[in-house]
This record gives structure tokens, sequence and C-alpha cells, in this order.
């Protein structure tokens, strides 16, 4: 689609990766009354990103209503193992006791946000602009002015600011966030592997970091491996070989062997939540809201859910920046913040250590979880993103 000068609009979305792509769509689609545009520092289509997601059932089910996941090889999570290195606890999950297809399913980020950009392009009413990002904004009684890194001007009813961890929207309104530094750093790779998972995943946790494995087509698999700093600058000089070795010996035979391994990619890991999600005609949402550890695969999702809601809200709505929506969206979002970040932030703290009285505590909430059938199913729902 052609870029048209755009000078006014009713809700301008920085950032076109998947979450600010997957709003764009959804609202372009349900008001098509209203003139969206998306900011986009990439000058050719959406961002690059290497990442494989875990999308929860929930998830997965919107995407497919959307059309988004037409023409992508997904892989479905049928169970997962939870357990423990060197102690007794362990826990499974399987779709069939929660009476639903799949527990989630595994998509390449890439391929989702490329179909999320194609079908952004078939919308009338939302301009994608290419190659420019949001430099500064003023906020006016009826409307938000921005100004582009080319220049560019334009007012918005509302703003959207998806723009990931490093939000210069968030910035720009000083909204303040509380962060913890976890103090590890996580390694994702792609393991080939000698026998497919076979609709498997493992969250296993080890003295070296939790290690995380995903089913992927063609006997490959999705890894994500934590470390300690220490271990960080040393696993970055590992060999493929010593990769493979230590992997296999920090994971353990359940899931077969490891016979391969990609290009691995480290980054910092950190819990960031922002004190407010919203401001005067303006929202944060997704990882420019909150970014969270890895673990149970929950940071999509949840950033999913904040493009439903807000979207639900603005469907009725003929102001998308009025106070009231806004007010209504910080409230409606923060159950979920809560019970997601705790679930994450408490398994990481907690299975970050061998002190003893931890050790117990933790092994005996996962036989608890294995063998108490209403707790198993609520935790169940709880990572597929449904209600209890």
């Amino acid at each position: 689609m052609d870029e048209k000068p755009v000078t006014q609009a009713d809700v301008v979305i920085a950032g076109g990766s998947l979450v600010g792509a997957l709003t764009g769509l959804m609202l372009a689609q349900q008001r098509p009354d209203w003139r969206i545009v998306v900011c986009e520092p990439r000058a050719e289509g959406p961002p690059a990103d290497k990442r494989i997601i875990a999308l929860a059932a929930a998830s997965a089910k919107r995407l497919q209503s959307l059309g988004a996941l037409d023409g992508i090889d997904t892989t479905p999570i049928k169970h997962i193992h939870i357990s423990d290195r060197g102690f007794a606890g362990a826990a499974e999950l399987h779709a069939e006791h929660e009476k639903v297809e799949a527990l989630g399913r595994v998509v390449s980020a890439s391929e989702l946000v490329n179909n999320l950009y194609l079908s952004c392009q078939k919308q009338p009413n939302l301009n994608w602009l290419s190659g420019v990002r949001l430099e500064s904004l003023r906020q006016h009684l009826e409307h938000v002015e921005l100004t582009l890194d080319n220049a560019q001007k334009l007012q918005t009813k509302l703003l959207i600011g998806a723009d990931g961890q490093n939000s210069l929207v968030r910035e720009q309104l000083e909204l303040k966030s509380d962060t913890y530094d976890y103090g590890q750093f996580g390694c994702i790779a792609t393991l080939d592997m000698k026998q497919p998972l076979n609709g498997w995943a493992f969250e296993r946790f080890t003295e070296a970091g939790p290690i995380a494995l995903l089913p992927m087509q063609n006997s490959q698999a999705s890894l994500v491996w934590s470390f300690t700093e220490k271990q960080r600058e040393a696993a970055e000089q590992w060999s493929d070989t010593e990769f493979l070795h230590r992997c296999q010996q920090a994971f353990g035979y359940r899931a077969g062997l490891f016979t391969g391994v990609s290009k691995r990619v480290f980054y910092p890991l950190i819990l960031r939540r922002a004190k407010r999600s919203t401001h005067h005609r303006s929202v944060i949402i997704g990882n420019a809201s909150h970014a969270l550890h890895p673990i149970a695969g929950q940071g999509f999702n949840l950033g999913l859910r904040d493009t439903e809601v807000l979207c639900e809200l603005l469907a009725t709505t003929d102001d998308p920046g009025h106070f009231r929506v806004l007010q209504g969206y910080e409230q409606n979002r923060e159950r979920d913040y809560q019970a997601i970040i705790k679930l994450t932030d408490g398994l990481v703290r907690g299975f970050s250590n061998h002190y003893l009285p931890t050790v117990v505590g933790r092994n005996s909430a996962l036989m608890l979880l294995q063998h108490c059938s209403p707790l198993k199913s609520a935790f169940a729902r709880l990572t597929m993103g449904m209600k209890p």
C-alpha cells in the first residue's frame, strides 16, 4: 500500500512489531470509520524477530480467527513437563485433561509478524509509515501532536506506544517503571533433535538456570536457557560441540539426544512494569508496559491481551482518547498483570537457588500440582490465557 501524507489520525501506533501490528490490524478492521497510522522505524517491512514464540491456547485461537496464522506451520503443544533437576518434584500438564486440542502452539515470530504486516497493508484505513520513528510529542486537550524524525507532524486523538522495552513513548510521557534485574541472561537457539518432541514442551530447573524446550517441526526444538552473568561469559566462548554437551548434561535425556545447535543469542533478563500504562490520550502496551522473564513463555501472550482489551473498549466509543476509555483499560488489565507477573517472578525466584527450605517447598509444590487435579487445571488455564 502506498504511503499517503497524513496530518490527522484517530489513532497513531508507535511500533510495528508483533503487538503494534496486531493492534493496527484489529483496530482497522473493527473501526473502518477511523484513520489508523502505524509508525515503524524499520524501512522495509516489519521488524526482524528471531524468536520462537509459545502461543497460549487462547492467543492461538484469537490469531487464527484473524487469519494471522494462515500459511504458517505451527506446532501444537500437547503436553508440558515441569521438573527440578536432581530432585523428585515434577508435574505434567496434558491437553486432553483440559479438554482442549492443544495447550498452546509454537510459531516463528518473524513469520507471524510478516503475516500481520501484510494484512495491515490490505486495510484501506491504515497507513503504515516505514522508516520513521517518533521524535517528540505534545499533549493537548483534544489531541496529541507528534513530531516524527523525518519532520512530519501528526495529530491524533490517541497515541498507542507499542515500541518495546526501550519505549520512547514511555520515556516522553515520563511514565515511571518498577524494574528488577534478575542477574541472569537468556540464551535462545534452535536445537536439532535425534527424535521429535512429539508435542512435548519442557521446563526444567537446573543449577545453571531454567531450561525450556519447545517442540518444532522437522525434529527441532526451540531452546531458552538462563545463565548468570559469569556463566554467560563462559558460554559465549563454547564451541557448538561443547554447548551441546553442557546443555545435554544440564537437561538430561528425557527429551532425547541433542545433535546440533544454531547460532546463539544472549540477552539480559529483567522484570519491568510501568507504574501506570496510561496518560492523557496515550497508552503503552506490550513490552513498553511490561517486560517479563521468558520462563513460562507469557510475554507476548500478555501483550496480545493488552491489544484485545484495548480494542474491545475502543469498539464502541466516539473518542478513542477519552479519559473514561483509558481508565477502563488500566483497571481491566490490573488483575491479569498481577497474576502473570506473580507466576513468572515466583518461578524465577523460587527455582533460582538451592537454599534447602526453598528446595523442599518448591518440590512439594510441584508434587501437589501433579496430584491435585483442580489446582493443576487452574494452573493450566492460567498459562493458556483462559479464565479458571
